[in-house]
């Protein structure tokens, strides 16, 4: 009873520190979001920033060339995906209704008569709800200026971290001791460098999906082909989530332009798109970089989307890889530190044997 006191009280105040860091993130979400957004971002454009130096090139000037072309790269992307989702809105809306209707007479033609109520009903409030949908879809874009604050922090975070990262990581480590200075230094290259080859690994794997759905979607004459396969890169760095809502999206625009049969071909080239990433992508490209079971993947996104939506669900993965170099780390530190004093005592007992003989 008094030992599993002590353990249920240990895992008290463990459960009440995860709250109160589960909180503090909550009230700092201002500042840590774009904190880790700058972080993820170094991890891929410090080996730019060092390719740049090795060219002879002062370090100010390989930083603001990298962030210039992250900008351009990125920025790019997600403005071509908004100008044409929002510049089609009005087209999807009349392909949609006249969509049902062939849906209708295709479903009647094939022996299942639909009554035609509820379809008649769909048509009716898409016809009249058909300005307000592209509205709404407006509004949530110019939602996007309310993170105009976070992104300048996350830029200016960007820029130091690349300009004098070193400099930065030397101080916060100068309070410690020197055991635990070095563990620490360990630890977070580790972390850094676990961040880095899991963000450039993904975004490998993401390119080669958008770049095959997008083809599919092209040869089917599927509209928006190609900000449907921007959405598909941009979901794959949202595991499992990520590729659910792209290959949904895709479908759905395949289904009210082209048809059900349209619709049923894109759905097939998803789930065998989605078939070669889990099965012979993941684990040649990620296999021996991350090294997550599928299962810890999965918590993690669930875990992650529960308690931070989409920042949460895009963040979880990066932040558990980094977590596990970290505890590696610590692991190989502890057994190095132990070796010593395990092979003094087997040298002692030696000697002592030696002198009883």
């Amino acid at each position: 009873m008094r030992r599993g006191a002590i353990v249920a009280a240990q895992l008290l105040v463990v459960f009440l520190a995860l709250w109160a860091l589960r909180d503090t993130v909550r009230h700092l979400s201002f500042v840590l979001i774009p904190l880790i957004v700058a972080l993820l971002l170094a991890s891929v454009l410090n080996p730019v920033v060092g390719w740049l130096c090795r060219r002879h090139l002062p370090r100010g000037i390989a930083v603001t060339l990298a962030v210039i072309g992250g900008l351009i790269l990125v920025g790019g992307l997600v403005t071509f995906v908004v100008y044409t989702v929002v510049s089609n809105a009005d087209e999807l809306g009349r392909q949609a209704v006249a969509s049902l209707g062939r849906l209708r007479q295709w479903l009647e033609r094939g022996g299942l008569p639909v009554g035609g109520n509820v379809i008649d009903q769909v048509e009716r409030w898409l016809s009249e709800h058909q300005q307000g949908v592209v509205s709404g879809t407006v509004d949530a874009v110019t939602t996007i200026g309310r993170f105009a604050a976070g992104a300048l922090i996350a830029l200016v975070l960007l820029v130091l971290m690349l300009a004098d990262g070193p400099r930065i990581w030397g101080f916060l480590l100068t309070p410690w001791r020197p055991a635990t200075r070095e563990l620490l230094d360990d630890a977070g290259h580790r972390a850094f460098h676990s961040l880095s080859l899991y963000v450039r690994v993904t975004a490998l794997i993401a390119f080669i999906d958008a770049v095959t759905i997008g083809i599919g979607l092209v040869a089917l004459g599927v509209p928006l082909s190609f900000a449907l396969a921007a959405l598909v890169f941009l979901g794959g760095f949202v595991p499992y989530a990520g590729a659910f809502i792209s290959g949904t999206l895709s479908v759905a625009v395949a289904l009210v332009s082209n048809g059900p049969m349209t619709a049923l071909l894109v759905l097939a080239v998803v789930v065998g798109v989605q078939q070669l990433e889990g099965h012979v992508l993941h684990p040649v490209l990620s296999g021996n970089v991350v090294r997550l079971h599928p299962i810890v993947v999965l918590l993690a996104v669930v875990i992650g989307g529960a308690e931070g939506g989409v920042v949460g669900a895009l963040f979880a993965v990066p932040a558990v890889a980094a977590t596990r170099s970290v505890v590696r780390a610590v692991i190989e530190h502890r057994n190095r530190d132990a070796r010593p004093s395990s092979a003094g005592a087997d040298q002692g007992s030696e000697s002592t044997g030696d002198g009883d003989g």
